[in-house]
């Protein structure tokens, strides 16, 4: 029988997801059907975030073996990569402009232009921060 590392790392994707999502059911305390629902459809993100991030990571460290002769790289990667990569771009750099904002926000002007201010630094500091970040990403992105 071949030992396959990603079939483990899906094993332990699932295995996370089931633990996070009863460990939330258990934390809250509510067993409604809506609750229940709502924290398994979290788990599966959750598990399956935790199983791309774990297989980027090794594959990172070269821990997995090669595709076929190919190097780690080279394999084709699909459209829902592509979009799993930008969502986590846009991800980390929303939380950290909203972090940037909320230590700029007392040097903001007051009154009515307090608005406007806030609104034009998000308009100039996300989009910068998301172009800065793009040569660590470009590889992962479609031209």
């Amino acid at each position: 029988m071949n030992h396959d590392p990603t079939r483990t790392l899906k094993w332990s994707g699932v295995a996370c997801a089931m633990l996070w999502s009863a460990g939330m059911i258990w934390c809250i305390g509510s067993f409604d059907p809506a609750a229940i629902a709502i924290f398994s459809i979290a788990g599966v993100l959750f598990g399956l975030c935790w199983y791309l991030a774990m297989r980027f990571i090794f594959a990172t460290l070269r821990m997995l073996p090669r595709n076929d002769g190919a190097a780690a790289g080279d394999a084709p990667r699909g459209k829902f990569y592509r979009w799993m990569v930008w969502a986590g771009l846009m991800t980390l750099t929303g939380i950290t402009t909203a972090a940037t904002l909320d230590l700029v926000n007392p040097l903001l002007p007051g009154g009515d232009l307090h608005w406007l201010a806030r609104s034009l630094f998000v308009i100039i500091v996300w989009p910068a921060l998301v172009w800065s970040l793009r040569p660590l990403v470009k590889r992962h992105l479609p031209a």
